[in-house]
């Protein structure tokens, strides 16, 4: 169990007699002057039990000359701490004016470097709505708004993750005597408060740590969900097509027809279009009505919608707009602000914005979601979302900015889209954690095609966000060109990622032959069973600049899936390891590995690794499929997640069927040569690829067929 001694006048927070936290230095900010620290007076204990088990609840009492008292409470359990907090500032004349707590890090909480790690991951707001990772081996380093840090001992992990409520929010970052957590509200005139700062946990298995941590924060919140408990949209299911970085703020209906028609000539199944910003009504860069742009769409939506779904093999069209209507907000004093003068919050800085309050925010909403629909809308990308703090700034608090205008959206997107719905721009914590419902969120920065150099950072903010973020939501890795010097190693990125599959390629520019691998020919994505995630190995190892190779690992029912990938700074080739034990969840004692573009086999223990090389922006893809009997099914070979293109029957020590769920060619790894191979009974040939591995050509078939093989 954690527990709380007092060592020669300095707190220390201990777990197995061994030192995670010391320090406990307390400093409080009124609105008036700089930090002051408090003294500690006093201590309190006491014991409970509760849905988590046993707890001993450590309550520190700290006070400044009489104006100020602050409580520091710190729950222990056998296997995390829950961290609270409350103060108050006194006031001796209550008609005078009074002192405040700051608006931005009015509590501070002030921590010693940390003793004993090897190795940490950060993962920090680098902009006010994309989180990032930091990896170093010193805390003090770390940067601000952090809102989750991991970090490795020699025989265990730890991570603390800062919690909102319903009014503030709290952060990590580093500092020349160590690092220290800070609480902010971000109104004004606030001279008390009680507040939620952090939860720590430990467990030699990193990934059951962030799982664990994650599950007693929603339970804890009352207001979030865990991954497990959303519902992904069976819309995002499908390959999609995106007008962004197509046509950017010039998007129109016809280039959008132009383009989808292409695709259509190239019978690629786009089953749904993504009409982004650039299509709405605006004034000075700001929503003007609920109408369209009257040059770009001068008949509005509905004809767009209809051709698509009727002539074009779409089946959901999906339109662009922000958390606050646009960019900044609604048009002061128009048609449409007062129209919904009673669901418009007005700042103090003359921006309108849908009403931060669950009531009238929906208001808002259902007007206009209620209108796209009648123009054939099926769903919705918002964006801008952390940057509700922004608008609301020193008027609201940010708990509550934020978790009633999430509910106030959600509501609405789930009568008018069955919630149907891509968040984005919006990974601060205020966020992810007051999402009611929702199921997909960007994990990343934008994919930039003009970035020589973008793929790497790309893929390391989406890997790595992925590990806390991954917890809460399915990660939209954003849309890529398929025509572009990284098509190749974005497209198996997208693979493993476990989240929707879009392209944006300008009208001209599509390669059919990017996508195929993705899906099948009804346009159903072959996604893996999870967001991906680093290995285990790389969780704390930076592979930009450590001459490390980007490991990504994912699940497609008992298989497991890694995506290898240098992005190394270096221009230089890597060297790493590849197992089954890389992929959490592979737990059987023998695999066949499948070489995805070397096209090979072979067999390996669960703990066995083998050795590569990858060259400058080298990248490949490694299955690991569960050997309990002869004769293994590989799956279709010309798909990247080959694992989920069939379903086994049956397998026994000289016999196996499967059901493929379309033609192609479906391979199978052997111990000894078939003396059977039928497709739907029929005999069938069977080209060898040497290393026990055997292809059946099944390329003809538009259907379900089943595969038995006899030895």
């Amino acid at each position: 169990m954690f527990q709380l001694q007092n060592n020669k006048g300095s707190l220390e927070l201990l777990q197995a007699d061994q030192q995670v936290l010391s320090g406990f230095e307390i400093e409080i900010a009124r609105d008036t002057g700089k930090p002051e620290r408090l003294t500690h007076k006093d201590s309190k204990m006491s014991e409970h039990t509760d849905q988590f088990g046993s707890w001993t609840e450590y309550e520190k009492l700290y006070e400044l000359e009489g104006e100020i008292s602050f409580s520091l409470k710190l729950r222990c359990y056998q296997s995390f701490v829950l961290a609270s907090g409350s103060v108050v500032l006194h006031s001796e004349r209550l008609f005078a004016r009074n002192n405040y707590l700051a608006p931005e890090a009015a509590i501070r909480i002030k921590f010693n470097p940390l003793e004993n790690e090897e190795s940490l991951v950060a993962h920090y707001l680098h902009k006010d709505w994309w989180t990032r990772p930091h990896f170093d081996k010193d805390v003090r380093t770390m940067p601000p708004r952090t809102q989750s840090m991991l970090w490795k001992t020699a025989d265990n992990y730890f991570q603390i993750l800062p919690v909102p409520d319903a009014t503030f929010k709290s952060e990590l970052r580093g500092h020349d005597e160590g690092f220290e957590i800070t609480s902010s509200s971000y109104d004004g005139g606030r001279n008390q408060g009680e507040f939620s700062i952090f939860l720590l946990g430990k467990d030699n298995d990193p990934f059951e740590l962030s799982r664990q941590l994650t599950k007693k924060v929603a339970r804890l919140h009352g207001e979030a969900r865990t991954i497990d408990e959303r519902t992904y949209p069976e819309q995002l299911d499908y390959f999609g097509w995106c007008s962004w970085d197509a046509f950017y703020q010039e998007v129109n209906a016809e280039g959008i027809l132009e383009k989808a028609e292409e695709l259509h000539s190239h019978d690629l199944p786009v089953k749904w279009v993504l009409i982004d910003d650039g299509w709405s009504d605006l004034k000075d860069g700001r929503l003007q009505s609920f109408g369209t742009d009257p040059e770009k769409f001068p008949e509005g939506l509905a004809p767009v919608t209809s051709k698509l779904k009727s002539d074009l093999g779409v089946e959901a069209v999906g339109v662009w707009h922000t958390f606050a209507g646009y960019w900044g907000g609604v048009v002061p004093g128009s048609e449409l602000a007062k129209e919904m003068t009673p669901y418009i919050y007005e700042t103090n800085s003359q921006k309108s914005i849908p009403y931060p309050d669950k009531a009238k925010g929906y208001g808002f909403w259902n007007a206009w979601h209620g209108e796209l629909r009648k123009q054939g809308i099926d769903f919705v990308k918002v964006d801008a979302q952390s940057g509700i703090n922004n608008f609301t700034m020193y008027q609201l608090p940010v708990g509550q900015a934020s978790r009633e205008s999430h509910q106030a959206l959600e509501a609405s997107v789930g009568v008018h889209f069955n919630h149907s719905l891509i968040n984005c721009m919006g990974m601060a914590q205020e966020n992810v954690w007051n999402r009611p419902i929702s199921a997909v969120s960007r994990s990343s920065d934008d994919f930039v095609p003009e970035d020589e150099e973008g793929f790497g950072e790309h893929a390391l903010q989406n890997v790595y966000n992925s590990f806390w973020h991954g917890e809460i939501y399915y990660g939209d890795w954003d849309m890529f060109w398929t025509m572009h010097k990284d098509a190749g190693r974005h497209a198996v990125l997208r693979a493993v990622s476990g989240g929707p599959i879009y392209t944006s390629d300008p009208v001209g520019k599509t390669d059919p032959a990017v996508v195929w691998p993705l899906i099948f020919r009804n346009g159903r994505i072959i996604r893996c069973d999870q967001p991906g995630k680093p290995t285990k190995d790389m969780l704390t190892v930076d592979p930009v600049h450590e001459q490390k190779a980007l490991k990504v690992q994912n699940t497609a029912g008992d298989a497991g899936i890694l995506g290898v990938f240098n992005i190394s700074d270096s221009h230089q080739p890597v060297e790493t390891t590849i197992s089954p034990a890389d992929v959490y969840g592979c737990h059987a004692d023998k695999y066949i590995v499948y070489d995805y573009f070397n096209e090979q086999a072979s067999e390996m223990m669960c703990e066995d690794m083998q050795t590569l090389t990858l060259e400058e922006e080298g990248y490949n893809l490694y299955l690991f499929l569960p050997k309990t009997s002869p004769v293994t099914p590989v799956g279709m070979l010309d798909k990247y997640i080959t694992p989920a293109t069939f379903e086994k029957n049956y397998a026994t020590q000289d016999q196996l069927s499967v059901t493929i769920k379309e033609g192609g060619k479906f391979a199978f790894y052997s111990e000894k040569e078939p003396g059977y191979v039928g497709v739907d009974g029929e005999t069938v040939t069977v080209e060898s690829k040497g290393d026990s591995l055997y292809v059946v050509d099944c390329s003809s078939l538009n259907k379900r067929a089943i595969i038995e093989v006899k030895l």
